[in-house]
């Protein structure tokens, strides 16, 4: 047994936070159009069968509430005695988890995807077909209400046929036929192939024979080359071992040579170095020289730069008091301008405060309200009780008289109004003359309740007045009381600007006495200008001994480093000659033992070898690149070989491929989508008649003919009557597609089914009959068909329903 428990909604469409209950048997949602109905499907759909959210809007973001960015449907179900849980997100990252309820909590499945996921919900579910879960929902289980009538309605019989066998999975027997056709071309194409390449192989294949004896010639030639080779090198080695050794003493010749020559060469340096040094030495003796003469100018020189540097500093020091007076003078004359303004500003705001002082007296003293005015305002409150008092007099007056008025009219017919019938106390006198006196009395009294009434209210009115102008009297008065402080604060604060004026006095005191000071400092600097000028003229007098002692210390401080120097130079001079000495005698010796004519006869043996040998190296290299591609040419060729008796076998496993496709169109898949298609299509309406019966109430039989074309049967005149397509009314078609949507899920073993508005274009009497029909499906009764679903879901507006349903749900409330 399978039964949706309940579904959570968050985010999806028009549903923010929403959780529906469902029952066992059938389920019916009720509301408003736009409130939602459909969405719940839709999310059953998407979350428990993994329907595609583009399949309910053209855009899934539609799918998700607005100005949300993510939405999620949880499904709980139960399968025999055991609970489910399936969850899928709507948007990026998508999730879609399976889990089992375990205690008091639900465990969730490990699954790899979400392939994986939905092999576990149709293993579940109970509809393990080759078709998907989604394609199931989409074409039987659920369909879209746009898509009820769906393909049933298609006029094109082969359009329609293809739709049929796709919805009971029988189109692949007819995809079959057609596709073996292109299988079958396929493969007498590879069998063309095959022998086309085994055709082209044979003529490289007849050379093989040719190809193994060349290559036998060419290793008996490679084998006499190398013999000769290895003879040659032996030689080689020979006359090599003979000139190492002469080369080794050649070597050492040149060796001692090229040391003489740079051993000359430093010598001739070494004296050109010593001549340099010794001229270096006699500037360095005349620098001491001048540096005697001019070291008492220097010493002058300095002594007045540090002079003059002294004469720098105090000069800074007067212009920053020249700076300070400056600011000083200007701080004093802007002390003295705010001042002489302060005074003027402080005397013109105290003369506008009195003006408006005594303004504001003579305003107040314009508001202040009569005796009379406050009198009538205090009678307010009394006038209106007593006309409180007189309205309700007033009224239970009126009272009185309707009361009276009314005895008066039941008296008049005789009858008591007390006790509703004939009154025997004033039979013998007329009714008019027990009330017309109360009448009359009641009427005085109203006039003159009347009259007082009219008085008191014009009193009312006059003393209302007389309030209101008290009140606009006393805001008035508030205002000026409000500007009475404002003036005393602007008073004040006059007052204490007048008493900051000896502040500002005290100021400018006190920046006139530092002024003073600091001018006295000024005119200690006076005689500045003359001293500056005068220790300049004599660092002047001074500058040509100074630069002379400056340019000739560093060439006077290096005497003795260039003495030093010039001492160590000769001695390695020195040096140099004996060891030049010594290698002439060893270049001598070593002449004696070295035959320069041996030597070269032995280079042109050598060469001669060698070249010999790379004659030999260059032919044994080509009799191997020979032997190497003749090798290759034979595996290769060997290979062609082995390769066209594998195609041969190729070519004959691909004939027996065609016969064996041959057969199977011909014999097999030509007529089973065919024979397939009317079985399922007998079993259906023996299923959708029974159904249709029971709705329609009428003796016709429905019957779902070739190509999947409804047609209604019945007899006419004793002729059995045949109407289909065109013929058929609106109310016909809807019955008849709901008998076979209903015989369809019967027949793919769906436990669960949706419809959606399924009344549609039904009279009254259908509806009523659709609902008993649903209803007798569930209680399993043999005049309709078998029991075969554990729950039922519909959405619909009709009342037929509420009698049979087991749960009605209705949405926005």
């Amino acid at each position: 047994m399978m039964q949706i428990l309940s579904i959570h909604l968050r985010n999806i469409k028009s549903h923010r936070d929403a959780e529906l209950d469902f029952s066992p048997g059938i389920n019916v949602l009720s509301g408003p159009n736009g409130i939602g109905k459909s969405t719940v499907f839709e999310a059953i759909g998407y979350a428990l069968f993994g329907v595609d959210a583009q399949s309910f809007v053209g855009n899934i973001e539609r799918f998700i509430s607005i100005g949300a960015r993510k939405g999620e449907i949880s499904v709980a179900f139960q399968v025999d005695d055991q609970s489910w849980r399936v969850t899928r997100t709507v948007g990026a990252p998508g999730k879609w988890l399976l889990a089992r309820k375990t205690g008091m909590g639900f465990e969730v499945e490990d699954h790899k995807d979400a392939k994986e996921t939905e092999a576990r919900l149709k293993e579940l579910l109970g509809l393990e077909s080759s078709r998907s879960l989604a394609e199931q929902f989409e074409l039987v289980i659920g369909p879209f209400q746009n898509d009820f009538l769906g393909p049933f309605v298609i006029r094109q019989p082969a359009k329609r046929r293809d739709k049929f066998d796709e919805i009971l999975g029988i189109d692949t027997w007819r995809k079959t036929f057609s596709e073996t056709n292109t299988l079958l071309k396929a493969i007498k194409g590879k069998i063309d192939v095959l022998q086309a390449e085994i055709d082209s192989r044979q003529e490289q294949i007849e050379v093989l024979p040719e190809k193994k004896n060349e290559l036998k010639s060419a290793g008996v030639e490679l084998e006499q080359a190398r013999k000769d080779f290895a003879r040659q090198q032996k030689d080689l080695r020979e006359i090599e071992a003979g000139l190492a050794d002469l080369d080794t003493r050649e070597q050492a010749i040149r060796k001692l040579q090229a040391e003489m020559a740079t051993h000359g060469e430093r010598i001739r340096n070494g004296r050109e170095k010593i001549g340099a040094q010794q001229e270096r030495i006699g500037e360095a003796e005349q620098a001491q020289q001048v540096i005697a003469a001019t070291a008492t100018g220097r010493n002058a020189f300095e002594n007045a730069s540090a002079r003059l540097a002294e004469l720098r500093e105090q000069q800074k020091s007067q212009r920053l008091l020249e700076q300070e007076v400056a600011a000083l003078d200007k701080q004093l004359s802007g002390l003295k301008v705010r001042h002489e303004a302060e005074i003027r500003t402080i005397e013109q705001v105290r003369d506008e405060l009195r003006h408006e002082e005594e303004s504001l007296i003579q305003r107040k003293a314009s508001l202040a309200p009569g005796a009379e005015l406050e009198a009538l305002a205090e009678r307010l409150p009394g006038i209106r009780g007593t006309l409180d008092i007189l309205r309700k007099q007033l009224g239970l007056l009126e009272g009185s008289r309707t009361g009276i008025a009314e005895g008066s009219e039941k008296l008049a017919e005789g009858i008591c109004p007390f006790f509703q019938e004939s009154c025997l106390n004033i039979t013998d006198q007329p009714p008019q003359d027990v009330f017309s006196g109360k009448l009359a009395k009641l009427d005085r009294e109203r006039r003159h309740l009347g009259l007082e009434l009219d008085k008191l209210l014009q009193e009312e009115i006059a003393a209302r007045r007389a309030d209101e102008r008290l009140r606009e009297i006393r805001i008035q008065l508030q205002g000026l009381e409000q500007e009475a402080v404002k003036i005393a604060r602007r008073s004040k604060a006059n007052e204490e600007r007048g008493t900051a004026l000896e502040g500002l006095r005290r100021e400018q005191t006190t920046v006139q006495m530092l002024l003073a000071e600091k001018q006295s400092a000024l005119s200690s600097f006076s005689r500045l200008q003359e001293d500056i000028e005068a220790t300049e003229q004599d660092q002047r007098r001074h500058q040509d001994a100074r630069d002379r002692y400056l340019a000739n210390q560093k060439h006077a401080a290096e005497l003795e480093q260039r003495q030093a120097e010039l001492h160590k130079f000769q001695q390695l001079l020195d040096q140099l000659l004996e060891e030049l000495a010594e290698q002439e005698g060893a270049l001598k010796q070593a002449s004696e033992f070295y035959d320069a004519g041996r030597h070269q006869l032995l280079r042109g043996q050598k060469d001669e070898l060698r070249e010999a040998i790379g004659i030999l190296r260059q032919k044994i290299d080509g009799l191997s690149e020979k032997v190497v591609r003749l090798t290759a040419e034979i595996d290769k060729l060997e290979r062609i070989e082995k390769e066209n008796e594998e195609k041969k076998n190729r070519a004959r496993v691909f004939g027996e491929k065609e016969e064996l496709v041959k057969f199977l169109r011909n014999r097999v898949f030509r007529n089973v989508s065919a024979y397939l298609s009317e079985r399922f299509r007998e079993k259906i309406s023996l299923r959708a008649d029974r159904i249709y019966r029971t709705i329609a109430e009428v003796d016709e039989e429905l019957y779902w003919g070739e190509d999947y074309r409804i047609v209604l049967r019945d007899m006419v005149e004793g002729e059995i009557r045949e109407r289909s397509d065109d013929q058929l009314s609106g109310g016909q078609t809807m019955s008849a597609v709901v008998a076979l949507r209903l015989a369809l899920l019967q027949t793919i073993g769906a436990r669960v089914a949706f419809f959606d508005e399924p009344t549609s274009n039904l009279d009254a009497a259908r509806r009523e009959n659709l609902a008993r029909a649903f209803r007798a499906i569930d209680v399993g009764r043999e005049e309709v068909t078998e029991h075969w679903y554990d729950q039922l879901f519909l959405i619909s507006h009709d009342v037929a329903f509420t009698e049979i349903t087991d749960q009605i749900i209705e949405l926005g409330r």
